[in-house]
């Protein structure tokens, strides 16, 4: 591994006028001890980059005649960082995709729908490409036209669905309430769900297959800027195996001391990615801002890949009455009771930390027998019990919250 960073360093301060004013003091290194003393590359440091030097920043290292296809950042957190990407880039980041999706149960057999963003998104053609690249059938469907995309599964028997979790809520209203079908009658036999927090937590992932029935796979953990995905559950859902290691060298940060700590079960920490043979715009201990906690490395599946989840976003972390946390704990909370409501709600928060109360609204599922009393009641109380907070709770009529075909966003900074 030492050689391959070695390499790559030489390439990155010999072609990247960013890396090369960065790293101006250091030329080279001997040991991985030296490489993790370099200093950090962060999200904003690059957009700020791409400001000054538009439209792809100083670290570009190729012409532009050697770019083959150009994608950007969803945005979601921050404005959108452009991608730049060789012939080279691509290939290597959709093997590592067809790894994940192999991984998570996709076969040769399977037709599968395709319902990511094509809008300059990698999740879009990209993830298309590691779909077919994994020797699956694909159809690009890509996100609109929902009742469509039913039809489409109706008529051609797809036999799985690769889309955000949230955009299932939307697909369930539209088969209920206007197809007057229910989500199995689809017959799919797997889902391929990622880009969203969630589906490590059980009462989620037990909330869509009893609905859908289907085989719920967390098969897409990734970020456009370094490798569009790169981490996936196998059959065995003990974890998120680390596919990257074919392209990408992983380090854990310490969030205190900020020193690199051993990649080891038990260990928590900032994930930072180093790009081993990226070409175009490549990333030197890239901060991803995703905290993960490492689950180990030998599984039942064979693999020798470490395994870990992601606990949150170094970004998205709320400060509620002294408490550290982050989204996926409240979802967490709020899955327990999918049993009378919708997977579509809202948590409406303080603009800025620290937070002294949340607010929860959710959709009571239609036919639903307990009484609005009874089921605040029992909300309330699992906040109380799991997380020391009492949450204001308004019920809204099943619809009545906005379905959406992309990346969902639940916490909402308003009060």
């Amino acid at each position: 591994m030492l050689e391959k960073i070695k390499r790559q360093y030489q390439y990155v301060i010999s072609n990247s006028e960013y890396y090369k004013n960065k790293f101006k003091s250091v030329r080279e290194f001997k040991a991985i001890e030296d490489f993790n003393k370099l200093p950090f590359t962060t999200k904003n440091e690059i957009l700020s980059d791409q400001e000054n030097y538009p439209p792809f920043g100083s670290n570009l290292c190729v012409s532009i005649q050697n770019i083959q296809r150009i994608h950007k950042t969803s945005g979601t957190t921050n404005k959108p960082v452009m991608i730049a990407l060789t012939h080279n880039d691509i290939q290597h980041t959709v093997e590592v995709g067809a790894d994940c999706f192999i991984s998570s149960g996709l076969k040769r057999s399977d037709l599968v729908v395709h319902c990511l963003n094509y809008n300059m998104w990698a999740g879009g053609y990209t993830d298309h490409q590691s779909l077919e690249r994994a020797g699956a059938c694909v159809i690009p469907f890509g996100v609109g036209n929902s009742r469509k995309l039913l039809e489409t599964i109706l008529q051609l028997k797809v036999t799985a669905i690769h889309c955000t979790p949230s955009y299932l809520s939307k697909l369930e209203y539209i088969m209920k309430f206007e197809l007057h079908l229910e989500p199995r009658d689809l017959n799919l036999r797997l889902g391929l769900f990622g880009a969203e927090s969630g589906l490590q937590d059980q009462d989620f992932r037990e909330s869509i297959e009893h609905i859908w029935g289907l085989l719920a796979m967390n098969a897409n953990y990734g970020m456009s800027e370094v490798l569009s995905i790169i981490g996936a559950e196998c059959s065995f859902q003990n974890g998120l195996h680390f596919f990257g290691e074919k392209a990408l060298f992983p380090e854990l940060l310490d969030l205190q001391t900020q020193e690199s700590l051993p990649i080891e079960e038990g260990a928590v920490g900032e994930l930072v990615l180093t790009n081993l043979y990226r070409e175009s715009q490549p990333l030197i201990r890239y901060c991803t801002g995703d905290i993960i906690a490492i689950l180990g490395r030998e599984c039942e599946c064979g693999s020798s890949t470490f395994r870990f989840e992601v606990k949150g976003r170094t970004d998205t972390m709320l400060v509620i009455r002294g408490l550290n946390l982050f989204p996926s704990n409240i979802e967490q909370i709020i899955n327990k009771s999918l049993g009378f409501i919708t997977e579509s709600y809202q948590v409406l928060v303080n603009k800025n930390n620290p937070i002294d109360t949340i607010k929860l609204i959710l959709e009571i599922k239609k036919g639903n027998q307990i009484s609005e009393e009874a089921l605040k009641a029992k909300v309330i109380y699992d906040f109380v019990e799991h997380l020391e907070i009492t949450p204001t709770v308004e019920f809204v009529q099943e619809g009545a919250l906005p379905r959406v075909e992309g990346k969902s966003q639940k916490i909402l900074r308003t009060l």
